[in-house]
């Protein structure tokens, strides 16, 4: 059952990846030059140098699209299976966490590329890999507040149906192995 606190979360996570998408829509049009109004924020020059430069085909398509193909993903699972649990056979925390991930990387390796190839950082891909991170956080408040199998040592939570008790006991130095059944049947 999907509790409140998850449903919140959810909602959350869809308004940043609705704000998200936005952003990568602006970034999309100036990729394919379908609009020459890239207007850095704060000013400077910093989106043009990335805009410009040749790591925005260096994954395929534009990375600003496959920016817009993830919001919508996430968009779409979270607004769409808002009070289920399930897609399919994943559950619907699980789907969220797995695409929130990938964004996140993803957002690292393009921040990577601003700082240490590029030389230049375009604010609204900052925004952007800001907003992955928020909703990568979420999703793991959210899988945390769905009571997802969590195991720690001294207090272990496990799914339905496994054994809790999965800490191998450790033998005392010294001490007798127990006899088989058969020599105690024996005696």
């Amino acid at each position: 059952m999907t509790t409140e606190r998850a449903l919140k979360l959810r909602m959350v996570i869809g308004l940043l990846a609705l704000v998200g998408l936005l952003i990568a829509v602006h970034l999309s049009l100036n990729e394919l030059r379908l609009s020459s109004n890239t207007a850095c924020l704060g000013g400077g020059s910093g989106c043009d140098t990335v805009n410009e430069s040749r790591y925005v085909y260096a994954f395929g398509p534009p990375i600003a699209l496959q920016g817009v193909i993830g919001y919508v993903l996430i968009l779409t699972v979270t607004l769409g299976w808002m009070t289920r649990e399930r897609i399919g056979p994943l559950p619907v925390r699980m789907v969220l966490l797995g695409l929130a991930e990938y964004g996140f990387v993803f957002s690292l390796v393009l921040t990577y590329l601003e700082a240490f190839k590029i030389h230049a950082f375009c604010t609204w891909c900052l925004v952007s890999a800001g907003l992955m991170t928020a909703i990568f956080g979420l999703c793991l408040a959210m899988w945390i507040a769905e009571e997802a199998p969590l195991r720690v040592w001294g207090n272990q939570r496990s799914a339905p149906g496994v054994s809790r008790n999965t800490r191998p006991q450790r033998k005392q130095a010294g001490a007798c192995p127990e006899p088989s059944r058969k020599v105690a049947e024996r005696d």
